[in-house]
Parts: structure tokens; sequence; C-alpha cells
């Protein structure tokens, strides 16, 4: 099956061996590899996979977002090539009862790749997991509209369109992520709300107070261990 679309016209799947040059309708093409970006593919790759993947599975995603690195969800999809589910960290948006989500890498994306062929998913969200069905947004009203609020709740990483999204306007967004895919993570059963550990909730204020607190007992601990050694 293909990854449908929000259009009420029907998307052909093309072959997976062409996805790379491909790009989806209504978009620019994909930008080729450069030197960075390969680096910054396999930096993610290892980061999501020694840290983000085992802290998100652990439950730590309530205490990993803030407005500086932005929140983060954890997509599930089903491998085209291994059939094995596959675990992807991700920024995202609520909105419109759905989740929103951008392939970061353009087409050749490979959790976009593996919703092409099978456009079931499960996101798991701070403290709810949901059964989704992926849709491909292309729609240029819609991602005028979602676009540049996503680009906001990543954080910090936003700045790897190459501009800053915080000061830049909602078209100069547009403009820098026009290859980029959107993908609507609609829910097989009752619409998303967002929480308190959602994008644009209030939920990290009282848990960075707490890390803080926490941080700061033990440092203090440590220091007088050390003041302690050195009296002996």
């Amino acid at each position: 099956m293909s990854l449908t679309s929000a259009q009420p016209t029907a998307i052909a799947e093309p072959p997976v061996e062409t996805l790379m040059a491909a790009a989806p309708r209504g978009l620019v093409p994909t930008p080729p590899d450069s030197r960075l970006s390969l680096l910054a593919r396999r930096s993610f790759r290892m980061l999501n996979h020694y840290f983000m993947v085992p802290a998100l599975k652990a439950g730590l995603g309530p205490w990993m977002g803030t407005p500086f690195g932005g929140w983060i969800l954890l997509l599930r999809v089903r491998g085209r090539k291994s059939g094995q589910l596959r675990d992807n960290p991700l920024s995202y948006l609520v909105a419109d009862g759905a989740v929103w989500v951008m392939a970061g890498f353009g087409s050749r994306t490979d959790w976009y790749r593996n919703l092409l062929a099978d456009p079931k998913a499960e996101v798991i969200l701070p403290g709810r997991t949901i059964a989704c069905r992926a849709q491909s947004v292309e729609d240029a009203d819609t991602r005028a509209r979602i676009i540049p609020r996503l680009v906001r709740a990543t954080g910090a990483p936003g700045y790897l369109t190459g501009i800053d999204p915080f000061r830049s306007t909602d078209d100069q967004l547009l403009a820098v992520t026009a290859w980029v895919p959107l993908i609507r993570l609609v829910p097989e059963g009752a619409a998303v709300v967002a929480g308190p550990d959602d994008p644009g909730g209030l939920g990290w204020v009282w848990r960075q107070v707490v890390l803080l607190v926490i941080g700061a007992l033990f440092v203090r601990t440590v220091v007088r261990m050390l003041r302690g050694l050195r009296r002996r």
C-alpha cells in the first residue's frame, strides 16, 4: 500500500528503487546529498540508536521536551524490506486532531520510504501510544499553516533549515522546506489533543525545575565529599 494522500485523488506509489530521485507531487526535488548532510544523517542515526530511542522507550519523553531542544515522539513503522518494526525519534506538532512530522532528509528519508510501503504507524507520545495512518500533505494552504509552527516547535534543531526559524518569516521557512515532505499522522481512534508535555505545553517548566534542584543537590554533595577528603 502507498502512503495515503490528504487530497481526494489517489497518489500512485512510486517504485521503491526510484524514491531517491523522485519528488512527491507538489514538492521541489530533494537536493543532492552533500558531505555535511551525509555527516548529519550518520550523526543522527548514532544519536537515535544509542540515546534517543532507549530514552523514549524508557518513558523519559516528558522529561526531554523543552522549547529549547524541541519535543520528541517515537514513530514506529514497519521496514519495507526487513518487515521489522523500526523506531524513529522525531520532532512533532499536535494540531487539527492529528500529529504532524516532517521528513527532514526529503524523499530519501528512511522512515518516510517505509511509510510509502505501509502507511500504518504507531506513535508514542508523552503518556500515550496511538495507532495512526500516515497521510502525505501537499496542499499549499495546509503546509503554510503547519510547517512554520512545526519548525519552530523543534527548538534549536530548527536552525538546521539554514536560517533562524524564530526571526524568519513564515514565507522564508516555507521556501527553505519546499522540498521536505509533510506527514499527517491521523489517529485510528479519537482525535489527538495536545497535553502539557506536548509542543506548546508548560509541563516542561516544573520538570526542568526538578532537574535543576536535583543537579544542584548532586553538585553540593560532591563538593562536600571532596572537601571531606581534603581534610583527611
